[in-house]
């Protein structure tokens, strides 16, 4: 079972956003807060698996909560929930930690997929946002970075962005889990960054990777 903290200021969207994870038979919310003060004191106390964070809300918004979470032990999984899909806001979730991003007129199965697939450690983006950021912030790095990478480092990578398990990477790429873990700190290493979070970030920026996100429960 999933647990879960859910941070919405809207009463009526958080009650729905409640029984649609309930309802999943998988995940249980064991929190629920309407601004970012009293989630951060709720994550503490009740260390949930994931959160479910909107990022309009008062005394801290979502942003400022995530960048605090930081220092929360154990850190949960975040999965923001906005009205926002400006790639801007989106790049400043994923450089603060968080592993999915759902737009709030996304499809509800997009919410429960995002919220199993940062569960076991993996990315989880709303359909379309994974192009706008690529799109928009291809530029940004010099593209020798890309050059970097080894032919199948990119696809572990590739497997990475779409929310593909290690597990599952292996399958898809016949080989075995220590190899793609190797493949994936190599990847990390020559793309500069220290987390997974960063690393599915500067692979969208550089446009190598704008597939459809995974609907995978493995870690």
């Amino acid at each position: 079972m999933i647990r879960i903290v859910v941070a919405e200021d809207h009463h009526l969207v958080r009650q729905g956003i409640v029984k649609l994870l309930e309802d999943a038979g998988d995940l249980k919310v064991v929190g629920e807060a309407d601004n970012g003060k009293d989630a951060l004191a709720l994550i503490e106390s009740l260390q949930p698996d994931v959160v479910v964070l909107d990022i309009t809300m008062p005394q801290l918004n979502g942003l400022e909560a995530l960048a605090k979470m930081g220092e929360v032990r154990p850190r949960p999984q975040v999965v923001i929930l906005s009205m926002h899909a400006d790639p801007g806001m989106v790049r400043q979730a994923l450089q603060a930690g968080a592993l999915g991003y759902v737009v709030k007129q996304s499809v509800a199965n997009e919410l429960l997929a995002a919220v199993r697939v940062a569960n076991s450690g993996s990315m989880f983006l709303s359909s379309g946002i994974s192009g706008v950021i690529a799109n928009n912030f291809a530029a940004e790095r010099p593209q020798n970075l890309l050059d970097r990478l080894s032919p199948r480092e990119r696809e572990v990578v590739r497997h990475i962005v779409e929310g593909y398990s290690t597990r599952e990477i292996s399958e898809s790429l016949h080989t075995s889990i220590k190899t793609v873990e190797k493949q994936r700190r190599d990847a990390m290493r020559k793309l500069e960054v220290s987390n997974l979070a960063s690393l599915v970030r500067v692979s969208l920026e550089l446009g190598l990777a704008v597939g459809k996100p995974a609907h995978s429960k493995d870690g």
